[in-house]
């Protein structure tokens, strides 16, 4: 079947295929002024014919892709899909397609996206990195590729950043734990070659103190941000503590990590929270729904996507040209059944 050009429907309109290409390319630069009735009458024309954009030669003419690509680090952690859809939602608005890439949180897998983002598959992208540094983002931009972080390691590489307070969530979920008498609180760590994994383990330490608590070697044991082998990592680790000396509260440094630890030492019997509150990082949808339901810190996980996208947009079409913006936003303490 032939392929319907925009001449097609200028015909099927009977207006110039100078409107047709302005309104089918929704230019904003254009001098022509054209009437919201023919706008609607081209779009319907190109919609009823089955027009389709010529990508190929949109690229060619713009020399842009109409790519982005976003780096994840684990698409198994409902946090990151959520991501994606704010950032697939902006991206489709804006005409432009989202590429993922999943690195299995491993520095090879991050430099494989770089190698990727290099050849320029993308106009622009979106990190959120535990292991690119500045160096790795200084290539990008030297090779004329904008990028956005939204990883706190990625902080003064020289690009717009959207990330939340780490340490106030911690703060927040150890002053929880302290309000309701819990004095011996552990931390399952993340990933700690990563920024996020040693920023909150620091938070929770500086918590402790500020409470008076006295900092237990024992009770801190090293995860890694995924999922897997965490259950049994936790019930090892517990059970290799003397009764007395067990923890009364548990801070997961994500999600995931927290409802594997409670769904491990629940079929070992430790009730929760009678005999161990636990606590997270994220509210991924998961945490409502686990038994018992997760009190965790989170934030509006699709805004944080849009946000990213809207800033890397600006750049890759000139809007906006200044320093690296800096966004920050807030995040909630949702109290459940756990703790």
């Amino acid at each position: 079947m032939r392929r319907v050009t925009q001449e097609d429907v200028a015909r099927e309109t009977s207006v110039s295929r100078a409107v047709v290409s302005i309104v089918l390319s929704n230019s904003k630069g254009s001098s022509i002024r054209i009437s919201s009735e023919t706008r609607e009458k081209v779009l319907e024309a190109a919609k009823r014919l089955g027009y389709r954009v010529n990508l190929s030669a949109r690229s060619l003419m713009t020399r842009r892709t109409q790519n982005l690509a976003m780096l994840v680090p684990d698409l198994g952690n409902p946090f990151y899909p959520m991501q994606i859809k704010g950032a697939q939602v902006a991206a489709y608005e804006a005409g432009y397609r989202l590429i993922i890439f999943d690195s299995s949180s491993s520095p090879h897998g991050e430099h494989e996206f770089l190698e990727m983002a290099l050849n320029h598959v993308a106009d622009g992208v979106l990190l959120s990195a535990f292991h690119l540094g500045p160096a790795e983002v200084t290539q990008l931009l030297d090779a004329g590729i904008p990028a956005v972080g939204l990883i706190s390691g990625l902080s003064g590489s020289g690009i717009d950043m959207v990330e939340t307070d780490q340490r106030r969530s911690v703060e927040s979920l150890v002053d929880y734990l302290v309000s309701r008498g819990h004095r011996l609180i552990a931390h399952l760590t993340g990933d700690l070659t990563t920024s996020n994994g040693q920023v909150r383990r620091e938070a929770y330490r500086e918590s402790l103190c500020r409470h008076g608590l006295a900092y237990t070697p024992e009770l801190e044991v090293e995860g890694s941000f995924l999922r897997e082998g965490i259950g049994q990592l936790v019930e090892s680790w517990y059970f290799s503590l003397q009764p007395s000396t067990r923890p009364d509260a548990l801070f997961a440094a994500n999600d995931v990590m927290a409802v594997e630890a409670i769904k491990a030492l629940r079929n070992r019997g430790v009730m929760i929270p009678e005999q161990l509150a636990v606590c997270g990082i994220d509210n991924i949808p998961e945490a409502s729904y686990v038994e018992p339901s997760l009190t965790t810190v989170g934030q509006d996980h699709e805004a944080i996507g849009r946000l990213a996208t809207h800033l890397l947009l600006d750049r890759i079409e000139g809007k906006q040209t200044g320093a690296p913006v800096i966004e920050v936003l807030p995040s909630q303490l949702f109290i459940r059944q756990s703790a």
